[in-house]
């Protein structure tokens, strides 16, 4: 009976991960379509992409609700309490925001610089530059490449300590170095699950954008269960 009861608690607990990951992309969408319609207000649609890549800063955060489907070395589900999750998690929607708005002042400043040195952004902040041409392509790819850049930087430093710590808790110092050694060690694969995670976001909100709330969470659920698989792999063959 005890047993019968704690595999409907996991299960429980699954579904709730899988809701809370599909409301946290629902909640992302809302917000790109909010900013995207302010944007185009201002004509300033091209900046519409920096927002993007900056929304994969908040993966880490996004992640956690993810840990009722981490498996331990043993290949069982522990239980996992959300209100311990909630308890700490104002603290990270706090420095992810932070991290999310550095960034949109960088991404300002390069707009204005490369791409439109008349622009109403170039206006407010008085950034005054040479006019440098049209280097719309240019800000296109590097914001591409930075939205890569972004997602395994976010998977090195944020999702990967997270995971570590659950199963091994080895201290702050040691879950990161950890994560830097399995990253390390798998830097193929991870550098794929960036692009992975990197185009579920950019290109979905920047052309097919309702497919975002299927292929985001989809990929963040598979990227995050390929990494609790390897990790544990690799702890068992050392």
């Amino acid at each position: 009976m005890s047993e019968s009861s704690s595999v409907s608690r996991l299960s429980g607990e699954k579904i709730i991960s899988y809701g809370l990951v599909f409301f946290a992309s629902l909640v992302i969408f809302f917000i790109s379509q909010i900013i995207q319609f302010y944007l185009g207000t201002y004509e300033l649609t091209t900046m519409y992409i920096s927002f993007c890549a900056g929304f994969i800063l908040f993966i880490p955060l996004v992640s956690l609700v993810l840990h009722p489907l981490l498996l331990n070395k043993e290949g069982k589900s522990d239980t996992f309490h959300f209100r311990t999750l909630f308890a700490n998690i104002g603290l990270v929607c706090v420095v992810q925001f932070l991290c999310f708005l550095i960034w949109m002042t960088d991404a300002i400043a390069l707009y204005s610089l490369y791409v439109d040195q008349n622009s109403f952004l170039s206006k407010v902040f008085d950034i005054q530059t040479q006019a440098r041409g049209d280097m719309t392509f240019e800000f296109y790819a590097f914001n591409f490449v930075l939205a890569w850049l972004f997602s395994l930087l976010s998977m090195i430093v944020g999702v990967l300590p997270c995971l570590i710590a659950r199963l091994d808790n080895r201290g702050v110092v040691g879950d990161f170095v950890a994560s830097f050694a399995f990253a390390k060690a798998h830097k193929g694969l991870m550098c794929l699950y960036a692009l992975i995670i990197a185009s579920s976001v950019l290109l979905t909100l920047l052309y097919a954008k309702y497919l975002f709330l299927v292929l985001f969470p989809s990929s963040l659920v598979w990227v995050f269960i390929q990494l609790n698989k390897k990790y544990i792999l690799s702890s068992v063959s050392k």
